[in-house]
């Protein structure tokens, strides 16, 4: 087993790492290391930074195995409880590195060429996200029409015009992605904007869209599992109605679109489900029916 981990940002700035290889350790501390990469709990590659993070630490780590590398990027309020520990045993150990030390990326469990090849089912991008910020710098407005196609080939629009802020995903979930336009969430998140404004879809396929445009911006599996979650049981949701009315003897077909959001969710319920999707691998078919509850105040 290899870890190299970075360190980066902070009030003092500048880099410092270290990769270690176990095998090379003493008995002592390569225990001491195996235990704490068992006990940090990384089951999943990810990132995630916290949406005012500008003065923070930031880390990058990554743990490579016969079958796989695990690799973990986050500032210091994101990372898990759970792994700081390791990341104090890696911080003691790191010297300053120059701008060229890299962190090796994340590798799945038994890569094939299949599941290579299977980065192409998450459909694809038309166009980019040509937009301008409006004077109240929250909301954007496309300069240029933009689409997301899905792999069933189904198009997403998000013509020029379109005034878009994020608010499709819920507020209290942006820490877990740094804002809903940065990074690789912009193009899905600008689609799923607008597809949560117009309506003309059903909400739970608009969610579905965004876990699937998400993979297909190279969002982290487990990253874009979270926030399907969030989105599909504290996003927009909606409800509509076909109704047939008669008009001078005319029959007129009315559609009524019922807004059916549910409340927002407590920051017990945020807590919980980032630690959640932390340690468990979940495909996008069984988030719908999962059910993650808060810690309850006599967990550890």
């Amino acid at each position: 087993m290899w870890i190299t981990f970075m360190q980066s940002g902070g009030f003092a700035g500048g880099i410092r790492g270290c990769r270690i290889d176990a095998a090379g350790l003493g008995e002592a501390e390569r225990k001491e290391l195996e235990g704490l990469v068992d006990a940090c709990g990384i089951a999943n590659s990810f990132e995630r930074f916290s949406a005012t993070g500008r003065d923070l630490r930031h880390y990058d780590l990554a743990i490579e195995r016969d079958v796989a590398t695990l690799r973990l990027s986050c500032d210091e309020r994101s990372l898990p409880p759970a792994a700081r520990p390791l990341v104090t045993f890696l911080s003691a150990r790191a010297t300053p590195q120059s701008v060229a030390f890299q962190v090796p990326a994340a590798v799945p469990h038994h890569p094939t060429a299949d599941s290579v090849a299977a980065v192409a089912t998450w459909g694809r991008f038309d166009g980019e996200v040509v937009a301008r910020w409006e004077d109240d710098g929250r909301q954007m407005t496309l300069v240029e029409d933009f689409a997301y196609v899905d792999p069933s080939q189904v198009s997403w629009a998000a013509p020029a015009g379109s005034v878009v802020n994020g608010a499709s995903i819920p507020r209290a979930f942006w820490s877990l992605i740094g804002g809903p336009f940065e990074g690789r969430f912009r193009n899905a998140s600008v689609v799923h904007d607008v597809a949560c404004v117009v309506r003309e879809r059903r909400w739970q396929d608009a969610h579905r869209m965004f876990h699937d445009a998400c993979r297909c911006g190279g969002v982290h599996a487990a990253q874009a599992a979270a926030m399907y979650y969030a989105v599909y049981h504290f996003g927009p949701r909606w409800r509509i109605e076909e109704r047939t009315t008669v008009v001078a003897g005319a029959a007129r077909q009315e559609r009524i679109v019922r807004d059916e959001t549910p409340a927002a969710p407590t920051d017990a319920e945020v807590a919980a489900i980032a630690a959640y999707f932390f340690t468990h691998e979940v495909g996008p078919e069984a988030i719908p029916g999962l059910d993650i509850k808060p810690f309850s105040s006599g967990s550890p």
